[in-house]
């Protein structure tokens, strides 16, 4: 069955995501976004499955403006304070654009769906620049960043919600870059699809 034709696959995430963003996102319905498409809801389903295909879509969306977010500028002197820099900025991202962030954390493409090529996109460039500044355990050492990122941006959204996202946070990840580089070289703790895949775009893209 064809698409319908008012429906352009390759703005249909972005478009969903700003009626999330506008209405908040646990706020807004399929019903939303078709209205906001001028499509029927019959219409979107046949295009994106069901909601957690939606989803998937605008989360798709959302984690490509986070890496645009992470990649912007120019080399800084350190790499160390290249890593600093990349965590700021994704703090940063999710308090000004939480809905945003909240697309990017609660899709769930499958490892095959051509969507996911944006998450991975996304750590390549994590995992390449924690390299760079970790070279003997870059994998580990991004994995442990990435937790610690996340970890603390949920906890801004939760439970932690009255303390600064930043407070604390660069000395947190030079601390765990300094550890990382004094304990010499760690296994990589991450499934080999998400390994560093040199055919993928990553800080140097």
């Amino acid at each position: 069955m064809p698409f319908p034709a008012r429906i352009d696959a390759s703005a249909l995430g972005e478009q969903a995501l700003a009626v999330a963003e506008a209405r908040g996102w646990d706020h807004w319905t399929l019903r939303d976004v078709a209205q906001a498409l001028g499509v029927t809801p019959n219409a979107l389903y046949r295009h994106v499955g069901d909601r957690a295909g939606l989803v998937v879509a605008m989360g798709e969306a959302a984690t490509r403006a986070l890496h645009a977010a992470l990649a912007a500028g120019p080399p800084l002197e350190s790499d160390e304070d290249m890593v600093i820099r990349m965590t700021l900025r994704m703090a940063d991202f999710a308090k000004r654009r939480p809905h945003a962030y909240a697309a990017f954390m609660r899709a769930k493409p499958a490892p095959d769906d051509a969507a996911a090529l944006a998450w991975l996109q996304l750590w390549d460039l994590v995992n390449a620049t924690v390299r760079v500044a970790v070279p003997a355990s870059g994998d580990a050492a991004a994995f442990a960043l990435w937790a610690l990122l996340v970890g603390r941006i949920e906890l801004y959204f939760g439970p932690a919600a009255g303390a600064p996202l930043e407070a604390g946070l660069e000395a947190s990840v030079r601390a765990l870059m300094a550890g990382f580089r004094s304990v010499g070289p760690v296994m990589s703790p991450l499934p080999s699809y998400a390994q560093r895949d040199p055919s993928r775009p990553g800080r140097d893209e």
